[in-house]
């Protein structure tokens, strides 16, 4: 193999592959720092391409991390972005995970217990944007998880004034107060029944309820709305999430 001895040379110095590296040196007729020179500068401008960075930025990344691409371009993104902007770059085609990644790194950020749930009450030390997010999404995980039917007993207050005022969402808020006023009359009128009793024929009532379902699939329906105004709002106020 011609240049093998000075190919086992450029590659003390340097991370490249065999064929790579013997077509450099066939290009500098086996001149070892010629190959390394165009290697380097094929790599900076591989960083430039994908980073946007001064061949400055991208040569001090590149030796910091040995040539290694993957590694170059996620210093590059730690040196330049916040944690909550990573992650908005990295889950730009998730927005609810990047929701989720975000608001996992506000509670660790503002060291917030959970038992589970969150106690929606209790996170006076956030700002209202903050909060919104929070509120909303503990909200909507505890309807996914338990159900409408219960989530409407969750925090409904909060979430609902949430959804109103920081996402404009006035209706799909009236729907949800308008489903648990529906419940409460029902449990209301069967209240000396026995649980056992009470709550299968409450459940089969509701279904059958005109505007409760309305407000059930309206809720449905608008959820997606929902995480692209929160969404927005995190995006929007990005600087509150570093």
């Amino acid at each position: 193999m011609q240049y093998k001895e000075e190919f086992d040379l450029l590659r003390q110095q340097i991370p490249i592959v065999i064929r790579h590296g013997l077509n450099l040196l066939s290009k500098s007729n086996g001149n070892i720092n010629e190959a390394r020179r165009w290697f380097e500068e094929e790599m900076i401008q591989v960083i430039i391409h994908k980073t946007s960075v001064s061949p400055e930025v991208a040569q001090k990344h590149l030796l910091a991390c040995e040539y290694d691409i993957a590694r170059t371009i996620a210093g590059i993104d730690e040196e330049r972005f916040t944690l909550s902007e990573r992650i908005l770059r990295k889950a730009k085609d998730n927005k609810e995970k990047a929701l989720d990644l975000i608001g996992h790194n506000l509670e660790d950020a503002k060291k917030i217990e959970r038992k589970y749930w969150l106690k929606l009450d209790e996170l006076e030390q956030l700002s209202p944007v903050q909060y919104c997010l929070l509120a909303v999404k503990e909200w909507l995980d505890y309807e996914d998880y338990e159900g409408f039917s219960c989530a409407v007993y969750f925090y409904l207050d909060i979430a609902a004034q949430q959804i109103e005022e920081q996402l404009l969402l006035p209706e799909l808020a009236n729907g949800l107060r308008a489903a648990r006023k529906i419940s409460n009359e029902l449990f209301e009128q069967h209240k000396r029944k026995s649980a056992a009793k009470k709550f299968p024929i409450v459940s089969k009532l509701l279904n059958e309820n005109p505007v409760y379902i309305s407000s059930k699939d309206g809720f449905r329906k608008i959820r997606p709305v929902v995480i692209d105004r929160l969404y927005d709002l995190v995006v929007n106020n990005i600087e509150q999430f570093s």
